[in-house]
């Protein structure tokens, strides 16, 4: 798996659930619940797959935490201190 892709899609996928729910850790969480795994047909889709599972369990775990600290264990920093 190349772990750079996979950083990628990381970030994409929380920083994508958090917009459209309006920056709540806890709604973006319930979104990324109900997004569908990617076809095993699609580019990348194993680090598609492995990188939606960890913002899952990402957001799962701080959904009552400020989306600040989110972005800051993803190494956001710069964002984070917009969000404070």
């Amino acid at each position: 798996m190349d772990q750079k892709i996979y950083r990628q899609y990381l970030e994409k996928y929380v920083l994508e659930a958090l917009e459209k729910k309006n920056d709540n850790a806890s709604a973006a969480a319930d979104y990324l619940q109900n997004k569908k795994k990617t076809s095993i047909f699609a580019k990348n889709h194993k680090e598609k797959d492995a990188a939606l599972k960890r913002a899952r369990k990402l957001l799962a775990e701080t959904r009552d935490r400020p989306v600040w600290i989110v972005l800051k264990s993803l190494g956001l920093d710069e964002l984070a201190k917009e969000k404070m």
